[in-house]
């Protein structure tokens, strides 16, 4: 059976972790210097890194060759090969989504953190999606969280930071996982597309970083969907890949802000016609137009490139930008509101495209 870019390619070593650098030199100076906390606390949005930092930090704790003043892990050794491969004893990954209960708490974490570790130097509880565990299984677990044996290490990672309580946050050291810039993660993309020995044109690339919204995971997951379409092919144009990427093109979404900016609502309705009878998803289309005035609103403010580089179809970077130049930051602000206001009517309609047309004529209406 075949195996998923992600996991392919999953990071080994703290240096092969993107997008995560000022997360990377804390860790690696912890261990250099060995000043460990206890318990660490890994949050941020899905399919940034998380787990796989955790794991690499376990890797590197335990790593029986590793070479001083260096934190990367040799993953030769036999304790880096059995938690790279999930068989460590010593290493305990929990997902919480599927053990929230106290019990199982008690069992899986408190009960086994009383044993010292089998052939490594610490026993390391990985606590997935942590903000899922019940109030009991927190209140259980706090204590073990306050004071582990010396040979105990937890870390914990969540998506949702908020919802955990402030008496584990405060006991544990907390790292803030970002999203992953778009130039970033298509140059990731990249990368592993030569590792197949197959080329995917940048407009491809460009398009998976939109969509995947700075998630690395969802953005190897998209180009693993593509790469199956070079049936032997050493490049990949967006024409074919557009088979497997999310229905919605962002030369439609920039020929659609022309004519909002231009304020020709006729064809904008005559526009919006067209694309639902095509078949093109309103809500996709919805979020990546709400995507494209933010960052027309950040090139507005800041009045540099890097912030709409990725969103920009080349052959109508120069018009659209007149157009936005040309515009007062208040109005840019005015129609994002505005689109906004008419996505949230998206379901209320038995019209699927009725909402779209109600932003485009409020809009040409300013």
């Amino acid at each position: 059976m075949s195996i998923t870019l992600y996991r392919k390619y999953r990071p080994q070593q703290f240096k092969d972790v993107v997008g995560q650098n000022h997360i990377n030199i804390i860790l690696e100076n912890e261990i250099i210097l060995n000043k460990l906390a206890h318990a660490y606390l890994f949050s941020g949005p899905r399919g940034t890194g998380k787990t796989t930092m955790a794991r690499i930090f376990a890797k590197s704790l335990n790593c029986q060759n590793r070479k001083n003043n260096s934190a990367e892990p040799c993953g030769i050794c036999n304790s880096c090969k059995e938690i790279e491969n999930g068989h460590s004893i010593d290493v305990i990954e929990i997902d919480a989504a599927s053990h929230t209960g106290v019990d199982n708490v008690r069992e899986n974490i408190i009960e086994n953190s009383r044993f010292a570790p089998t052939h490594s130097l610490y026993k390391i509880f990985i606590i997935d999606e942590a903000h899922m565990l019940s109030i009991a299984a927190f209140n259980a677990l706090l204590k073990t969280l306050e004071e582990p044996p010396s040979y105990v290490v937890f870390i914990l990672a969540t998506t949702e930071i908020h919802k955990m309580p402030a008496t584990i946050v405060s006991r544990c050291q907390r790292f803030d996982f970002k999203k992953i810039p778009a130039d970033i993660l298509i140059n990731r993309l990249k990368q592993l597309a030569a590792k197949e020995n197959i080329k995917v044109s940048k407009d491809v690339l460009n398009v998976i970083a939109q969509h995947s919204d700075g998630c690395l995971r969802d953005a190897e997951s998209l180009l693993g969907q593509v790469l199956t379409l070079s049936n032997g092919k050493k490049e990949i144009t967006l024409d074919e890949a557009s088979l497997v990427l999310p229905h919605t093109d962002i030369i439609l979404v920039g020929d659609f802000v022309e004519l909002l900016l231009k304020k020709d609502g006729r064809a904008a309705l005559e526009f919006i016609s067209k694309i639902v009878g095509e078949g093109l998803e309103v809500n996709e289309f919805f979020n990546d137009l709400i995507k494209f005035f933010r960052a027309l609103i950040w090139y507005k403010i800041a009045n540099d490139l890097k912030f709409v580089s990725f969103v920009f179809d080349e052959g109508k970077r120069m018009n659209l930008l007149n157009l936005v130049n040309n515009k007062k930051t208040e109005e840019l602000m005015n129609i994002l509101e505005i689109l906004l206001e008419k996505k949230a009517l998206i379901g209320q309609t038995q019209i699927a495209e009725l909402p779209l047309e109600l932003a485009a004529i409020k809009i040409c209406a300013l």
